[in-house]
């Protein structure tokens, strides 16, 4: 039995996360204002292969490179094609680890998907610091004080320079994946 395009599709997108992304993810520029297609730079494309091959990356960055969109849409890869991966999000204060979850950025990266590439899964809890998916998936959102408790299969810090005491942030989110999981260190 052929596979349907759309099949093909999907199955190219679990192989290819730059191909996920470039040929289907969309990003929000703030000056347009609006939702724009997410056209991977090549340095992009190759810190993407680094996410993928280490466990722990540190990512020194300016403004504006889209280095923060390209680690959320490695989220949503992961949750998507992943099923039970646990993604936690943390950042120097509350509202910029929710602003990390939300419509404007990893669920509304999620809802300008095509339909048939969620494949019928479905949000199934959709808060402030937490967002599932049918699958199993989750994401949640804490300030760089919480989320100690957890398993994760990535773990992002945000702004890690501006963390208080980054050492004991790292000293608490280091166990949550160390059973297989990622840390991205983002920072300006």
């Amino acid at each position: 039995m052929a596979l349907s395009r759309e099949q093909r599709e999907i199955a190219r997108c679990y192989k290819q996360p730059g191909y996920f992304l470039s040929t289907y993810a969309r990003i929000y520029d703030a000056t347009r204002r609006e939702w724009i297609p997410f056209e991977l730079w090549p340095a992009q494309v190759d810190a993407l292969a680094t996410l993928q091959q280490q466990r722990q990356t540190v990512i020194l960055k300016a403004r504006q490179l889209g280095l923060s969109w390209l680690t959320l849409g490695y989220a949503l890869w992961l949750m998507l094609f992943h099923p039970a991966a646990a993604v936690l999000f943390f950042s120097r204060r509350d509202e910029e680890a929710k602003y990390m979850l939300s419509d404007e950025r990893l669920r509304g990266m999620w809802a300008r998907l095509p339909e048939w590439l969620r494949s019928g899964i479905t949000a199934t809890t959709s808060g402030a610091h937490e967002w599932t998916l049918s699958n199993g998936s989750s994401a949640r959102a804490f300030p760089t004080t919480g989320g100690r408790s957890y398993t994760a299969t990535l773990a992002v810090v945000d702004e890690a320079d501006f963390c208080d005491d980054l050492d004991t942030l790292l000293n608490a989110v280091k166990p949550t994946i160390d059973a297989g999981g990622a840390l991205i260190l983002l920072s300006t």
